[in-house]
C-alpha cells in the first residue's frame, strides 16, 4: 500500500493548480472518496511546501484508477496532443494514405469544434485538404458534413487568418523595433484580439503573450499584473489547456511578481514552472533563481543552477545561456566563491566574446566585474572595463532613460583603491550614478544593492 501510495504522491506532484482546478470543474464528480484524494491533491499542488498526506484507508485501487481518470481527461484536453494528432491526419491526407478510423474521428472532431478551440484554424485548413480528397474520389457521404463545416465557418476563418497576419506584423514591431516605437500603438489592439472570444484560443494566446511583452519591456509594470489575474482565469477554460502553456504562464507570473518584488508569490509560481523541463526550461530556471537571490536563498540557488548544466550545454539559445552564466557567476559570488566566478567567467568570455557583446552583455559583465571586485583584482577589472570600453557601452546602451550604471560604478571603486582618482573626484561620478530617481520597484532595489557593495570598500561615501 506504501509503494503505491508513494507511486500516486510522486505522480500528482507533477500536476499543476490548474490542472486539478479544470478536473474539479469541469467533470461531474460524485464519488466522496474520488473528491477528497483530488482536493488533497489541489492543496498539496497549491502548498508543495507543506503537504497533506493520503487516506490510506481508501481502497488503492482507487487511486490506480483516478490517476488514470486524471491522465486520461487531460489528454482528452491537451491542445499540444490534438496538435500533433491533427499534423499528422493532415499528412495522411496529403498522401493519400488516411485510414477509415481516421476519418471518422476528423468527421467527429468537425461535429464538436468551434470557433473557441484553441486549433481551429489549423482543424479548418485540414479539412479544407480533406474536402478536396473527398471530392476527387466522389465521396458525397462525408463531402457534405466537411462542406457544411466549411461553409459555415469561413467568415470565422478568413477574421482569424486576418488577425493572425496582423500580430505577425505586431510581433516584428514589437521585437525588432520596440524600443523605438509608441508601445501604445499596439496595445489596445492586442487586448482586444486577447479578449475577443469569436477568434480561436491560439489567436488569442498569441495576443496576450505580446501585450505582456509590451507591458514587460517598458516596465509597466501594474498593467503586467492586471493582464496576468485575466489570464489566470481565462487558462482555467479547457480551450487553453497544455503543459506547455501553464509553465510557460507560471514562468510569466513569477518574472511579473518579481519585478514587483512579490517575492514570495515569485517564488511559488517559479517552482511551479520548473515542475516540466521542456524547451524554456533554463529560461524558467533563471527567473526562479533571480527570485531565490533576491531573498538572500544563495544556497538553493546555486544548488538548482548545478542541477541545470546538461540544459545549459544543449540549449541554442544565447539569450537564455549567457542570462543563466550571468546568474551562476553572481551566485557563486553571493555563496562566497568568487575566485570560482572569476575563473569561470573569464574561460566563458574568452569563448563566447562575440555572442556575449550580442545578446546581454551588460549583464554578463555586472556578474563578472563584481567577481573581480570581491577578489580584490582591481587592476584586472580597470583592464576589462578598458579593453572593452564597457564605461561608454552601457552610457550608450542606456541612453536618456533611467538605468543604473553598475559597472562604471565598480570601475569608480576600482580607479579610486588603485589611486587613479581621488575621493573627490570618486565621490562627483558616484553622485551621477545615484542621482537618478526610480519608481520602478527591481531598480529601487538593484540601487539599495549596489550601495551596500560600494559601502564595503568605501565606508561613508554613499
Amino acid at each position: 500500500m506504501k509503494q503505491k501510495l508513494s507511486i500516486f504522491t510522486d505522480y500528482t506532484k507533477t500536476l499543476y493548480p490548474h490542472e486539478i482546478g479544470y478536473l474539479l470543474e469541469h467533470n461531474k464528480i460524485e464519488d466522496e472518496e474520488n473528491l477528497r484524494i483530488l482536493s488533497t491533491i489541489e492543496y498539496n499542488s497549491l502548498h508543495p511546501q507543506n503537504p497533506k498526506s493520503f487516506d490510506d484507508t481508501i481502497d488503492k485501487r482507487k487511486y490506480s484508477n483516478l490517476k488514470k481518470w486524471i491522465e486520461t481527461r487531460l489528454a482528452e484536453k491537451d491542445v499540444d496532443r490534438y496538435f500533433v494528432w491533427l499534423s499528422e491526419i493532415e499528412q495522411k491526407i496529403l498522401t493519400d494514405s488516411i485510414l477509415p478510423i481516421e476519418e471518422k474521428a476528423l468527421i467527429k472532431q468537425l461535429r464538436r469544434v468551434d470557433v473557441s478551440h484553441y486549433h481551429f484554424t489549423r482543424l479548418y485548413e485540414v479539412a479544407q485538404h480533406f474536402r478536396d480528397y473527398l471530392l476527387i474520389r466522389m465521396r458525397i457521404i462525408y463531402y457534405n458534413p466537411v462542406s457544411d463545416f466549411l461553409d459555415s465557418y469561413r467568415n470565422n476563418y478568413r477574421k482569424a487568418a486576418e488577425v493572425q497576419s496582423v500580430l505577425n506584423d505586431a510581433t516584428y514591431d514589437i521585437i525588432s523595433r520596440g524600443e523605438s516605437q509608441n508601445p501604445e500603438k499596439w496595445v489596445q489592439y492586442l487586448a482586444e484580439v486577447f479578449r475577443d472570444k469569436t477568434l480561436d484560443a491560439y489567436t488569442r494566446y498569441r495576443a496576450v503573450v505580446r501585450l505582456m511583452y509590451v507591458y514587460y519591456n517598458y516596465r509597466r509594470f501594474d498593467d503586467l499584473k492586471s493582464i496576468t489575474l485575466e489570464l489566470d482565469q481565462v487558462l482555467k477554460s479547457p480551450h487553453f489547456y497544455s503543459k506547455r502553456i501553464l509553465a510557460n504562464y507560471y514562468g510569466n507570473r513569477a518574472m511579473m511578481h518579481q519585478k514587483r518584488m512579490e517575492l514570495d508569490d515569485a517564488e511559488k509560481y517559479g517552482y511551479l514552472s520548473v515542475r516540466q523541463k521542456n524547451n524554456d526550461y533554463l529560461y524558467y530556471v533563471n527567473i526562479l533563481c533571480g527570485v531565490l537571490v533576491k531573498q538572500q536563498n544563495y544556497i538553493d540557488a546555486l544548488k538548482l543552477m548545478h542541477n541545470t548544466f546538461g540544459e545549459l550545454k544543449n540549449t541554442n539559445s544565447f539569450f537564455n545561456r549567457i542570462g543563466f552564466v550571468s546568474l551562476y557567476v553572481r551566485t557563486l559570488v553571493l555563496n562566497g566563491k568568487a575566485k570560482q566566478a572569476a575563473d569561470y567567467a573569464k574561460s566563458f568570455f574568452e569563448v563566447y566574446r562575440k555572442e556575449i557583446f550580442s545578446h546581454r552583455w551588460h549583464l554578463f559583465f555586472e556578474a563578472y566585474t563584481l567577481a573581480l571586485l570581491r577578489l580584490g583584482k582591481y587592476r584586472q577589472l580597470i583592464s576589462l572595463v578598458r579593453r572593452n570600453d564597457l564605461v561608454q557601452k552601457e552610457k550608450n546602451e542606456f541612453g536618456r532613460k533611467p538605468y543604473l550604471a553598475v559597472i562604471r560604478s565598480f570601475y569608480l571603486i576600482a580607479e579610486y583603491l588603485e589611486t587613479e582618482i581621488n575621493e573627490e573626484v570618486l565621490r562627483q561620478q558616484l553622485e551621477e550614478v545615484f542621482a537618478v530617481e526610480y519608481n520602478d520597484f527591481t531598480l529601487q532595489y538593484k540601487r539599495n544593492e549596489l550601495k551596500k557593495e560600494i559601502n564595503e570598500y568605501v565606508p561613508g561615501v554613499v
